[in-house]
């Protein structure tokens, strides 16, 4: 038996629940909210909007089963304001909830205290990618993937998909045989029409929570599905996710994602069969290693320098020989480039850090030594600024840069460096060089390096090292 808390994080009630039968003599309560719950989390540190959404995930994670039909669960401010939580140290906080029913029923309204504490877990990688985008549209109800792992594979599960036909429910939930602690580090998407938005918000998040190690630490409890995520999707919706997961103590892990209709119980599909593919092979479990890490040197007054990454015809390599699936796009692939630059000058100089699409239209999110710039929407292959930064004389410095490709954008993309002034921002949606142009659209804005080159504190970024 795996010596555990009060499984994590899904808060532990301590003492009679708030909401239970004595507290609502009337009938029958509206649901449960635990008095006092205990979250873990990792993270060097973990930041503050990072804690509020956790703390709420795990309070939803505890309720949400309990409700009646019709109920709905509210959440008041988190108090007092999470702040960065280092390593080693412990924080409670109180949290107001109410549950309203039917009209005409009074409301249930109690306060959840929530004890987080931050493990100071080591980060990890994952050894190992399994691609979920097969299926990419959801027709039916059951399992759209299912994968094991264990501590010897840390484990990183990326999902896509969009629904269609009728309202459904996607479900990320993992089991085990035996009790199971695991590290989860995750960053989900939508649900949204805008699928281009849900494919980048997964890897805006993920390329900040990642390498900062931010995740949670909970128990799988044996023959008890531990629900990760459990969202509601419309027709035309899009929804995905990125997961990484480490088993601490325990035996396998079996990371499933279901889509099922509304009202149905996960635990009865889990161990379904998978719905058959769609034939387009976007699937498969993958050998990461060293995919996407790379270091690529600059001398100013050389050439540009550049990688691309995203190429249909490469990508991580499918751990089974004899599935054709494969991942066209590194989609899932942390993408670690460090741009070594020398500058042999005796006058300082300005570099610049910019894309090029090559794909077609694609929207993209950079951490550039620690900081995140977030790049709008392009379509031209044409040089856009993500950063810029000041290099002295007769001195040699690198820059850091984690991107991920985003799930609805088209690849492949070029990222380098240059002293060419590119251009400052990509163009309005609507702009004739935008993404979507309109008839009549206003004209994006000038190239830059028709002026005085943008300062390098346009796109402020933390001196290189």
């Amino acid at each position: 038996m795996v010596p555990r808390p009060s499984p994590v994080p899904s808060p532990a009630p301590s003492g009679p629940p708030v909401g239970s039968p004595s507290a609502a003599p009337s009938g029958p309560p509206l649901g449960t909210v635990p008095s006092v719950a205990t979250l873990l989390v990792t993270g060097n540190p973990a930041d503050g909007d990072f804690l509020a959404t956790e703390i709420l995930a795990a309070l939803d994670r505890a309720i949400r089963p309990t409700l009646q039909a019709g109920a709905v669960v509210r959440y008041g401010a988190i108090a007092p304001l999470p702040q960065a939580l280092a390593a080693g140290f412990e924080t409670t906080y109180t949290v107001p909830v109410t549950i309203a029913g039917a009209a005409g029923v009074p409301p249930l309204e109690a306060t959840a205290s929530v004890t987080v504490a931050n493990q100071g877990l080591a980060g990890f990688d994952p050894v190992v990618l399994a691609l979920d985008d097969d299926p990419e549209y959801i027709h039916g109800e059951g399992v759209l993937f299912r994968v094991t792992t264990d501590a010897a594979r840390p484990l990183r599960v990326y999902y896509y998909h969009e629904n269609v036909a009728a309202a459904r429910r996607l479900f990320v939930v993992l089991g085990a045989q035996s009790d199971t602690r695991v590290q989860i580090v995750h960053a989900p998407g939508g649900p949204s029409i805008d699928v281009m938005s849900v494919g980048h918000s997964v890897s805006r998040a993920f390329v900040v929570a990642q390498p900062a190690n931010e995740g949670i630490v909970v128990d799988v409890v044996a023959g008890i599905p531990f629900v990760l995520r459990d969202a509601a999707i419309q027709p035309g919706d899009g929804i995905a996710g990125a997961v990484d997961i480490r088993v601490l103590v325990g035996g396998p892990v079996t990371a499933t994602v279901l889509a099922l209709a509304p009202g149905a119980d996960p635990t009865a599909f889990v161990s379904a069969p998978k719905l058959p593919d769609d034939g387009h092979n976007r699937h498969g479990t993958f050998a990461l290693g060293a995919a996407g890490e790379r270091t690529v040197a600059f001398t100013i007054g050389g050439p540009d320098a550049s990688v691309e990454y995203g190429e249909r015809s490469h990508g991580p390599q499918n751990v089974d020989p004899a599935d054709p699936g494969r991942d066209a796009g590194d989609y899932g692939v942390l993408q670690r480039i460090a741009f070594d630059v020398d500058n042999p000058g005796a006058a300082p100089a300005t570099i610049y850090l910019y894309e090029q699409p090559v794909g077609g239209v694609v929207r993209n999110s950079f951490l550039v030594n620690g900081a995140l710039v977030d790049v709008g929407c392009a379509r031209l292959s044409q040089h856009y600024q993500i950063a810029a930064a000041q290099v002295a004389a007769r001195s040699t410095t690198t820059l850091h840069v984690v991107s991920m490709a985003d799930g609805g954008s088209n690849y492949p993309l070029e990222v380098g460096v240059t002293t060419t002034p590119p251009l400052p921002t990509t163009p309005p949606l609507a702009a004739p060089d935008g993404c979507f142009p309109k008839p009549g659209a206003t004209p994006a804005p000038a190239p830059a390096g028709t002026g005085p080159p943008p300062s390098p504190s346009a796109a402020p970024v933390p001196a290189p090292t």
